[in-house]
């Protein structure tokens, strides 16, 4: 008899385990089409912005070369030369 009880309780703590498994895989689930849904929202909402300063920044303005000569000029930068590596010589 012993014997029957424990395989019962054995069984019933597998059940246990593998519905708090499937629960927790649920969980997870729609947690991720939460989180996937709320980015295709902002990515939308980031599209819809962005075509809204595309709009705006496509009105012709006058040029009248004040732009460029405000900018500063280039810098040309020579990179820093890296010292050779020193030789270990064994004796």
């Amino acid at each position: 008899m012993a014997n029957w009880e424990r395989k019962s309780q054995y069984l019933l703590r597998e059940i246990v385990k593998f519905r708090t498994y499937i629960d927790t895989l649920a969980t997870a689930q729609a947690q991720k089409q939460k989180i996937y849904a709320e980015r295709e929202a902002r990515e939308q909402q980031e599209m819809e912005q962005s075509e809204k300063d595309a709009d705006a920044s496509a009105k012709p303005t006058e040029d009248d070369g004040a732009n460029e000569a405000s900018k500063p000029a280039p810098s040309k930068t020579v990179p820093n030369p890296v010292p050779p590596a020193p030789f270990l010589l064994h004796p």
